[in-house]
């Protein structure tokens, strides 16, 4: 991966949906260079899909919550039954596996408090071998991931 590939993934990054023309004319290639790295770089598995990125406040979702899970086993049968039970969840957003007291971390997106409690007891109320939930509620967001550094 070189300069232009660099350039090329923080102009997607920033704005996916600009013209092939455009893209090659930001970072100083032709299209249709520009149009074979996009391809090579997806092919690679650098580039893995296209999304549009969405302000949560103008949906509604006004209270984000991280929380903890603790699992009663750490046996792979009772974290891979959590996982694919967190994978059939709309409502979970991110889950994480981590390091520290809790065995993971979760990010829900609710309307309200009302809204985060019905996800709390028709959501993750349901998954599998959960010994303990503590949940923590952002104040204010200060930064907003937009992608990832290129390097």
């Amino acid at each position: 991966m070189d300069a232009i590939d660099r350039s090329l993934l923080r102009a997607l990054q920033a704005d996916s949906s600009r013209s092939i023309a455009t893209l090659a004319d930001s970072v100083g290639a032709s299209s249709s260079g520009c149009h074979r790295r996009i391809k090579s770089l997806e092919e690679a598995g650098i580039i893995t899909g296209y999304s549009a990125l969405l302000d949560p406040q103008r949906l509604g979702l006004k209270l984000h919550a991280f929380v903890e899970i603790s699992l009663e086993s750490q046996s792979r049968t009772a974290m891979e039954q959590f996982e694919a039970a967190v994978a059939g969840f709309d409502d979970i957003l991110e889950c994480h596996l981590t390091s520290g007291t809790a065995d993971y971390i979760v990010r829900i997106a609710a309307r309200d408090l009302e809204h985060f409690d019905s996800i709390h007891r028709e959501c993750l109320s349901l998954l599998p071998g959960v010994s303990s939930m503590r949940s923590s509620f952002a104040i204010r967001t200060i930064k907003r991931w937009k992608g990832y550094p290129t390097g």
